[in-house]
């Protein structure tokens, strides 16, 4: 099986070209898991929501602009087509137009974003726990961020299991309490009777993924969600060492003891 050079998560998915796809795998994968660990009397189900994520460019463009300062324009055709094709002469002065160069300014662009987000219900109906897989909408500070904020907070107000995963280190981390390691990755899980408290997994670059314990309700024990697993099985499933051109230097870079290390991996 075509496997990541990385051992854990791979910093390279985290690019937006590839991050939808891995999302939208990866909690497929999720589902495909737990499903048979879940039957006869829990299922796993996927439910997709579409937001709208205003997009603005946080850096410069890598556009090159070139603009003359100096504009010479020709002299004017006066030629008056009524007189026989003759030719009427006009003194005509050689005008200059000095030119200031213009700002390069971002607008928000407004983008539909698909988001999955995995429920598991004990059947007939009755939901249990919740998994979310953050996207960049959901960090990126904006509406998104504030509208995933206000959702967050309405997990941790009721009555079900409340699980996120972090897999990106662009944007701010979303709000704990205590005292968080500053890791590039971040799985916790906030059980129901439980809160305020949460169990929390600070996830390295240079870390496996953990195994996650689902949590169900009593007396049934938890469930392990294999991230590991999940993320070979989907990075093979799509072939992404065919999409990642890992010459490339990340965006955003890595610290400078990982990235050394990342050096040395991809060159073996």
């Amino acid at each position: 099986m075509v496997q990541s050079p990385f051992p854990g998560m791979d910093p390279y998915l985290e690019s937006p070209d590839l991050w939808p796809d891995v999302h939208a795998r990866l909690m497929t994968i999720f589902a495909e898991q737990l499903s048979p660990l879940l039957s006869p009397n829990y299922i796993a189900e996927l439910n997709t929501q579409v937001v709208i994520d205003q997009i603005v460019e946080e850096g410069p463009f890598n556009i090159t602009a070139v603009l003359p300062d100096v504009v010479v324009t020709q002299p004017l055709d006066t030629r008056d087509p009524g007189m026989d094709g003759m030719w009427t002469a006009s003194a005509q002065a050689v005008q200059t137009l000095t030119l200031a160069p213009p700002l390069i300014l971002t607008a928000p662009v407004a983008l539909p974003t698909r988001l999955v987000t995995l429920h598991i219900r004990r059947r007939p109906d009755t939901l249990v726990a919740v998994i979310e897989l953050l996207s960049p909408v959901n960090k990126r500070p904006g509406p998104g961020r504030d509208e995933y904020l206000e959702k967050r907070m309405a997990y941790l107000n009721s009555h079900i299991h409340f699980i996120e995963i972090d897999l990106l280190r662009q944007w701010p981390r979303l709000p704990f309490g205590g005292d968080v390691p500053n890791t590039a990755y971040l799985a916790a899980i906030f059980p129901n009777g439980r809160r305020p408290y949460c169990q929390a997994w600070p996830i390295g670059v240079r870390d496996p993924l953990p195994t996650l314990p689902i949590p169900l309700l009593p007396p049934d024990p938890p469930v392990p969600l294999d991230m590991g697993q999940a993320l070979r099985t989907a990075y093979a499933r799509a072939r992404y060492d065919l999409r990642i051109d890992y010459k490339t230097p990340l965006n955003p870079p890595l610290a400078s003891e990982e990235a050394e290390w990342a050096a040395a991996l991809l060159a073996k």
